[in-house]
């Protein structure tokens, strides 16, 4: 058996980016950048007022002989539009947010800080003093012309649609969405829709890794059950290489209709098919056709555990992502794990902030055909190989499901 670490990387070193498209930027949402964006004008693109109020020359904002200055309104700019004339010495213009700053002006006096004696007045009184660019916003405060503003590799997502928007970018160039092709296998599964016989199960596996795959940024083709016959397997992988990557769950142990093995090594090759790990030893990689497969445990919670710690990483750096690999945190295990395993031991536990540090509740029963043991779950502690056993109380490394990768 190879460790966790060792799988992870020779997966992720036989895995590629997809090829790159152009989308249109509201369908880039949750896609990743295959280029650099770089700004090609100042944003904004010129002075502009931070406020409503009265463009004007600093000095003259000063007061006289301790009087407010009147300065002379000679018009008005709104935003969308420039002044068609220049402010001098005594005069003033109103101003709108976000208008360009006519010609002379120096600073902006919000309204909440002047007087009138009405909307058609002609004059203005200032009643506070201004800096030298007050509440103007200068050309290129946000980017410069040249400015590197996203990196590829970055995620898209509301701000950074908002970023391309401004910078005039219709259609986006992403790496585009694998499409991954699911398959049960075994004897004993049935649909969803059909009543329990004796002896099956449902094909819950599939359901669930169609949306862990989906809520991973790819695109599921869930292809139904292959029985326990070359002849079915075979069927099924030739629809199967049509896709990016394949995810099977069952058929990959030592029993003698573990067929999935004896397929890989025959229409492509095995790279590993046994991980030191609990949930999930018997994990296999490798290519059918090509093909990249993952060939993941056929008990419910060894396929949703052996999936994040696998399956999300090659999603991940299909689309081009290159932070891969889901956060750690040392938590207080408050129960404790009373099991004791040689091989290393993700317990699925929910975590929260309480005193200053991180808490961990284990979700009862780990046997890894215990479904109910994910719910609420956003968390896998991890116990290491060995026999080491985790007391109340005591600290372990946690995978954080729900933060961000690194």
């Amino acid at each position: 058996m190879i460790s966790v670490e060792e799988a992870l990387a020779r997966i992720l070193t036989e895995i590629t980016p997809l090829n790159v498209r152009q989308v249109p930027l509201p369908e880039a949402s949750g896609l990743v950048l295959s280029q650099d964006i770089v700004a090609q004008e100042d944003i904004p693109p010129f002075a502009n007022s931070a406020m409503d109020g009265f463009a004007l020359l600093s000095r003259d904002s000063q007061p006289q002989h301790g009087q407010p200055p009147r300065l002379r309104i000679t018009g008005e700019v709104a935003a969308g539009y420039v002044a068609d004339h220049a402010v001098e010495k005594g005069t003033t213009m109103r101003i709108m947010t976000g208008a360009p700053v006519p010609p002379g002006a120096d600073s902006i006096i919000q309204v909440e800080l002047t007087r009138t004696e009405g909307p058609d007045s002609p004059w203005v009184e200032i009643l506070a003093t201004v800096p030298v660019g007050n509440n103007i916003r200068p050309a290129g405060e946000d980017m410069r012309s040249g400015q590197t503003v996203l990196r590829q590799g970055d995620e898209i997502g509301p701000w950074e649609i908002g970023i391309l928007a401004t910078l005039g970018w219709p259609t986006i160039p992403v790496i585009r969405s694998p499409h991954v092709a699911i398959l049960g296998t075994g004897d004993e599964v049935i649909d969803v829709a059909e009543p329990l016989r004796p002896g099956k199960i449902r094909n819950s596996n599939s359901y669930l890794l169609e949306a862990a795959v989906q809520r991973a940024g790819a695109i599921p083709h869930r292809l139904g059950v292959a029985h326990d016959t070359v002849e079915s397997l075979r069927e099924k992988f030739t629809e199967a290489v049509q896709y990016d990557l394949i995810i099977t769950s069952g058929g990959v142990s030592v029993g003698d209709f573990d067929l999935v093995k004896n397929i890989m090594a025959e229409q492509g090759q095995i790279n590993f098919w046994r991980i030191n790990m609990r949930p999930g030893k018997p994990v296999a990689f490798g290519h059918i056709s090509g093909i990249p497969l993952l060939g993941l445990p056929g008990n419910p919670v060894s396929a949703a555990v052996t999936f994040e710690l696998f399956g999300r990483p090659v999603i991940r750096k299909m689309l081009g992502h290159t932070r891969l690999i889901r956060q750690q945190v040392d938590v207080i295990v408050e129960d404790g794990v009373s099991d004791r395993a040689m091989r290393r031991h993700y317990v699925r536990a929910y975590v929260e902030w309480r005193d200053g540090r991180f808490v961990a509740h284990t979700t009862g029963n780990q046997g890894s055909h215990i479904m109910t043991s994910l719910l609420n779950v956003n968390a896998l502690v991890i116990v290491p190989e060995g026999g080491v056993q985790v007391h109340a109380g005591d600290t372990a490394k946690a995978i954080m499901l729900d933060w961000p990768e690194v």
